[in-house]
C-alpha cells in the first residue's frame, strides 16, 4: 500500500474523529455529564471483570497439581470464545460497511483509490466489531498477569499478539462477506446472520449454565481424578490461531522462553489473511455491490390476513389511533432490523430462565430456608424491571424518533399530541406486559416462591409494563431524534441512557415499596401465624403506593412528552 493509498485511508477515516470531537465540543453540559456517566459505568464494568478473573485465576492456582493446567485451559476457552466471537461479529459488519452502508454512493464517487477504500473500510470494520476485545479481553489479560505477577515481557506478548488475532477474523469476515453477496442479496444474508448469532448466543449461554464451568474449581466434583483430567486435556487444534496466542501468552506469564514462532505466526497469518481478503474485493466487489441494491418484498405485510387480525387488534381505539397503530405494526414488520430484535428479546428470556434455574437453592436449609427462598424470588422483581427497561429502550423509545422526516405528517393529521403518544403506547405495552409476566411467573415458580409472592410478582410485572412503557414513550418524545438513520442510535444516546437511569430508579422505588409487605407476609409464614391489623395495613398502603406510582409513571410522561413535541420544529423534509 503506497503513499496515496495511506492518504486515502486517512481522507476516509478522519471525517469520523473529527465527528466524534465535534461532538463533545457542541454537547451541552446535560450531555457531557451523561457520556461521562456512561464511561465510569464502563469503568466500573471493566474494574469488575478485573476482579472476578483475578478471583477465578487465584481460586484455581489454589487446585494443588492442576492449577497451571486449569489456567490454561481457562485462557484457551476464552482465546477460543473470543475469536469466534470476532470471526461472526466481522461477516455482519463486513456486509454492513462494504455493501450495506448509506454513506457508499458518496464514497465510491469520490476520487479514492480502491486499495485505499478497501483498507479505510476494514479499519472501519475492525473498530466496530473489535471494540469487544478490548472491553472483554484486556481485563481478562490483565488479571492473568497480577495473578502470576508477570512483568514487562506479558505486556509485549500481549501488545504483539493482538494485531495478527485482530486482522485474521476481520479478513475471514469480509471474504465470508464477500463470498455470500455473490450467491444472495447482502441484506436477506444480514438479516439470516442477526437471527443466527442470536440463536448462537443463546446455545450458548444456556450450554455455559448447564456444563457449569465452575466446576473446574473443584476437583471433588468429579467421580474420579480420571474423569477430573480428561476434561482438562480437551485440546484446541494446533493451527488455530487462539492456540499460538494462548501459548505466546503463556509462555511470558511462566517465565519460559519467548514464543517467537507463535508470535510470527500469529503476524503473518493476519497479513496472509488481509492479502486474500484483498484480492476477493478486488476480483468481486462490484458484483457483490450490484447485488445489495436489490429491493426487498413485503409479503407479509400486504397479506389480507394480517389486515383481518390487525383490525380485530384495533377495534377497541379511535380511527385516527388505529391508523397510526397499523402503520406502526406495519413498518414493524417490512422491517429486518426491527422484527429481528423480537429474538432478542425471547433470547434474553431464555437466558435469564436457564440462569435462575441454574442457581443452587439447594444451600437453603432449616427452618428459614422458605424465608430465603422467597427473598431471592423478591429480588428477582429488580432483574424483571432491568429487562423491560432494556426492551422499552430499544422498541418504544424509539416509536417516535422513527418517524424521522415523516413526522411532518403526524403534525398535519387530525389528532392531538396526547392521543398520538397513547397510539405509540398500545403496540408496544403488550409484549411488554408478556415478557414482565413470563420472567416473573418463572423467576418465583423455579425458585419455589410462595403463592402471594407470585401474586404480587406478576401484578408488579404488570404494573411496571405500563410504567415503564409511558416513561419510553413520553420521555421519546421529549427527546425525539428525527435524523437518526436507526433506532439503535438513538436508544444509545445520552437520551436514551437516561430513560434507562429513570427507568431503574422507577423500578427501585416500586421494589423499595414492596419490601415491608412481602418482609411482614414471610415472617407470618415462617411464624405460621395470620397478619396482624396493624401488619394488614403496612401491606396494603404500600401496595396501594405501588399502583399509584405505576399509573402516574404510565400517565404524566405521556402529558409531558405531549406539551414538548408538539412546540418542537418539524424536521426538514
Amino acid at each position: 500500500m503506497g503513499a496515496s493509498a495511506f492518504g486515502a485511508v486517512f481522507a476516509l477515516l478522519s471525517p469520523r474523529f473529527l465527528g466524534q470531537a465535534n461532538r463533545w465540543r457542541r454537547a451541552s453540559k446535560g450531555e457531557r455529564a451523561t457520556y461521562l456517566l456512561f464511561g465510569l459505568l464502563g469503568l466500573g464494568f471493566w474494574v469488575g471483570i478485573f476482579l472476578l478473573f483475578g478471583w477465578l485465576v487465584g481460586a484455581f492456582h489454589s487446585v494443588e497439581i492442576f492449577g497451571p493446567i486449569l489456567s490454561r485451559k481457562l485462557l484457551e476457552i476464552l482465546l477460543l470464545g473470543l475469536f469466534g466471537l470476532l470471526c461472526f461479529s466481522n461477516v455482519v459488519t463486513a456486509l454492513s460497511t462494504f455493501y450495506l452502508s448509506d454513506d457508499l454512493e458518496l464514497v465510491l464517487s469520490l476520487p479514492v483509490s480502491r486499495t485505499g477504500f478497501h483498507f479505510a473500510r476494514l479499519a472501519d470494520t475492525i473498530a466496530q466489531s473489535s471494540w469487544m476485545l478490548a472491553f472483554f479481553g484486556l481485563p481478562v489479560f490483565a488479571a492473568y498477569g497480577w495473578a502470576y505477577q508477570a512483568g514487562w515481557p506479558y505486556v509485549f506478548a500481549v501488545l504483539a499478539a493482538m494485531p495478527g488475532f485482530v486482522l485474521m477474523p476481520a479478513a475471514f469476515g469480509l471474504v465470508v462477506a464477500t463470498t455470500l453477496v455473490r450467491v444472495f442479496p447482502a441484506r436477506k444474508v444480514r438479516e439470516a446472520l442477526v437471527l443466527l448469532g442470536i440463536a448462537m448466543l443463546v446455545v450458548s449461554v444456556v450450554g455455559l449454565r448447564v456444563i457449569r464451568p465452575e466446576r473446574l474449581a473443584d476437583a471433588e466434583s468429579f467421580e474420579s481424578v480420571a474423569a477430573y483430567v480428561a476434561d482438562l486435556q480437551a485440546p484446541v487444534p494446533i493451527l488455530a490461531p487462539p492456540r499460538w496466542a494462548s501459548e505466546l501468552l503463556l509462555a511470558a506469564l511462566m517465565d519460559r522462553p519467548f514464543a517467537w514462532m507463535q508470535l510470527a505466526l500469529l503476524l503473518l497469518g493476519g497479513i496472509a489473511t488481509t492479502g486474500i481478503a484483498r484480492w476477493m474485493t478486488n476480483a468481486f466487489y462490484d458484483e457483490g455491490r450490484a447485488r445489495a441494491q436489490e429491493a426487498r418484498a413485503a409479503r407479509l405485510a400486504r397479506s389480507v390476513g394480517l389486515d383481518r387480525v390487525l383490525a380485530v387488534f384495533v377495534r377497541p381505539l379511535p380511527p385516527v389511533a388505529r391508523a397510526i397503530v397499523i402503520k406502526d405494526i406495519k413498518v414493524f414488520i417490512r422491517d429486518p432490523s426491527q422484527w429481528s430484535q423480537v429474538f432478542l428479546v425471547g433470547s434474553i428470556v431464555v437466558i435469564t430462565v436457564a440462569s435462575i434455574w441454574a442457581m443452587p437453592m439447594d444451600m437453603f436449609r432449616g427452618p428459614w430456608a422458605p424465608f430465603w427462598k422467597n427473598f431471592f424470588a423478591f429480588g428477582a422483581h429488580s432483574l424483571v424491571g432491568f429487562i423491560m427497561a432494556a426492551v422499552a429502550a430499544r422498541f418504544q423509545f424509539t416509536a417516535v424518533s422513527t418517524e424521522r422526516r415523516g413526522f411532518w405528517l403526524v403534525r398535519t393529521a387530525p389528532i392531538t399530541a396526547r392521543e398520538y403518544l397513547w397510539a405509540k403506547l398500545w403496540p408496544g405495552v403488550i409484549p411488554m406486559i408478556l415478557v414482565g409476566e413470563t420472567l416473573a411467573a418463572a423467576a418465583t415458580l423455579i425458585l419455589g416462591a410462595s403463592p402471594f409472592l407470585i401474586v404480587i410478582s406478576m401484578a408488579t410485572a404488570f404494573g411496571l409494563g405500563f410504567a415503564i412503557s409511558g416513561f419510553a414513550i413520553g420521555l421519546g418524545a421529549v427527546y425525539p431524534d428525527f435524523k437518526a438513520d436507526n433506532a439503535a442510535r438513538v436508544a444509545s444516546g445520552p437520551a436514551g441512557v437516561l430513560f434507562m437511569v429513570l427507568s431503574l430508579l422507577l423500578t427501585f422505588v416500586v421494589v423499595l415499596l414492596e419490601a415491608g409487605p412481602v418482609v411482614l407476609l414471610l415472617r407470618a409464614v415462617v411464624d405460621e401465624r395470620p397478619l396482624l391489623a396493624w401488619e394488614w395495613v403496612g401491606v396494603i398502603v404500600p401496595l396501594l403506593l405501588v399502583a399509584a406510582v405505576c399509573v402516574a409513571g404510565t400517565v404524566l410522561p405521556l402529558r409531558h412528552g405531549a406539551k414538548k413535541l408538539w412546540e418542537r420544529e418539524l424536521p426538514n423534509s
